[in-house]
């Protein structure tokens, strides 16, 4: 059992992920898929996986349903990630990545999960308090499975607080709106768009949106994801623009996770958050060459930072 992790990251809606491709998307035929790759999945297990990676003690907390949420468990044991499951009533979500080979593009099919009562949540939160004591960092990532309202974010910060740690935000809708006090908020510009109620075409209204959020929610810092651009960390002090890493792209799920578990690495680490930001970067590159929702490894991720020399040699498993 892992004592005393630096990070524990919350999953409310976790899912098991099959990825799969098809020779061309056809509808209302039968198409003949390719062999499933099956991943745990959800926003925090993700960031967790790809922690443990990077050899951050970390420990996932999440909610888990019938014969899927056995299964999802059983994947995590097999890549030795420390967790703590809360067994709860339903089933598990199931989520689909396809891959249409004709044009190369992939969809995803979402399911909306199980749904929590207030007890599954205090039980969530009882683990944090119990586990996390000793944790830098609590992350709370994905979407809010059915019975969860967004004022769950408020209840998260408290138990972050209760244990002195820092609150890391990544998930969508109307939780960002109760995300006052947070310290890091990781908004795509879709996302950021959605919640401000306006289109955020250019890299000027991009940027007045992100320090409309910090504003409004008082957050330390918000890392606006802008795709294959990179992204813009946006704090009190002012807003940097950092470029995407360049790497193979064979699937795009993930990569967000994989961003925040990077920057939180570096902070670990006691790098600033730019530097902990360009790390996210490279991680998000890693993740992005890699099939499905399977993490990358310590030589993948070294493959990418060449231009980072200050990756430290037990995250890319690389001398420097």
């Amino acid at each position: 059992m892992l004592a005393s992790p630096d990070v524990v990251t919350i999953t409310l809606n976790p899912a098991l992920d099959d990825s799969f491709s098809v020779p061309r998307l056809i509808p209302g035929s039968k198409m003949r898929g390719s062999t499933p790759r099956i991943d745990p999945g959800g926003g925090g297990i993700n960031v967790a996986r790809v922690l443990h990676v990077l050899r951050i003690p970390t420990l996932a907390v999440f909610p888990v349903a019938g014969h899927i949420g056995q299964a999802l468990t059983e994947l995590l044991e097999a890549e030795e990630l420390p967790f703590e499951a809360i067994e709860v009533a339903g089933e598990t979500r199931l989520s689909h990545h396809v891959t249409d080979l004709s044009t190369g593009l992939e969809y995803r099919f979402v399911l909306p999960g199980t749904e929590l009562s207030a007890p599954d949540l205090h039980r969530c939160f009882e683990v944090v308090r119990r586990r996390g004591h000793h944790a830098a960092y609590v992350v709370l990532s994905g979407s809010l499975p059915p019975g969860v309202s967004a004022d769950v974010v408020s209840w998260v910060r408290s138990q972050a607080d209760s244990i002195g740690a820092r609150l890391v935000l990544d998930t969508s809708g109307g939780a960002l709106a109760h995300a006052h006090g947070t310290f890091l908020l990781k908004p795509s510009v879709r996302e950021l768009g959605d919640h401000l109620g306006r289109r955020l075409d250019t890299l000027d209204e991009q940027l007045a949106g992100a320090r409309e959020l910090l504003l409004a929610t008082g957050a330390g810092a918000v890392v606006l994801s802008r795709g294959h651009l990179g992204v813009a960390l946006v704090t009190p002090a002012g807003a940097e623009l950092l470029p995407a890493v360049a790497g193979d792209v064979v699937s795009g799920v993930g990569a967000g996770d994989a961003l925040v578990a990077g920057i939180i690495a570096g902070l670990v680490h006691g790098w600033d958050l730019s530097r902990a930001t360009r790390l996210g970067l490279a991680c998000s590159a890693a993740m992005i060459a890699t099939p499905g929702t399977s993490v990358f490894s310590s030589d993948d991720l070294a493959a990418v930072t060449d231009d980072l020399p200050s990756v430290p040699a037990a995250m890319s498993g690389k001398a420097i």
